[in-house]
């Protein structure tokens, strides 16, 4: 109905939902965001991001991702700086770096690049500065990791 107030729960809902750039979307230059985002078309340029990032099947960067957590699932050639997690999908192609305090590379994926696992390296990406260790439990209860898990 046009002009309806949405209800709490659903603008809570709305709020912890994803933001997603389509497969049409080409973007050059530095892109950033403070919230949960899903790309599915092409950067070519950095991602500082705050948050988590996942690049989708379909999704390409050209240039060298920041973020608290991040999925690859498509292509990247750059570097790869998680402040949590990374996770290299089987379906990923990946040339450039990785540096974060936790590393998944899945069976499949195409990876050529190093990879850093050292806290040093992870603990102030993109402004996002974690201040506690996180549990092996914790890392692998991020909604992007329990969707990979359950291929």
């Amino acid at each position: 109905m046009p002009g309806a107030q949405s209800t709490p729960a659903e603008a809570a809902a709305d709020a912890n939902r994803p933001s997603v750039l389509g497969k049409t979307l080409v973007f050059k230059g530095e892109l950033a965001a403070d919230e949960d985002l899903i790309l599915q078309g092409r950067v070519e340029g950095s991602i500082h991001h705050t948050q988590s990032l996942t690049v989708g099947i379909d999704g390409v960067v050209i240039g060298d991702i920041h973020a608290r957590s991040i999925v690859v699932e498509g292509t990247v050639e750059g570097d790869v700086h998680g402040s949590a997690s990374v996770i290299i999908a089987a379906t990923a192609k990946v040339r450039g770096n990785i540096a974060a305090p936790r590393v998944g590379v899945t069976e499949g994926a195409l990876f050529n690049g190093s990879v850093d696992m050292s806290r040093a390296t992870a603990a102030s990406v993109g402004g996002y500065t974690e201040t506690k260790a996180s549990s092996r439990d914790s890392a692998l209860a991020e909604p992007s990791v329990d969707r990979i898990l359950a291929r």
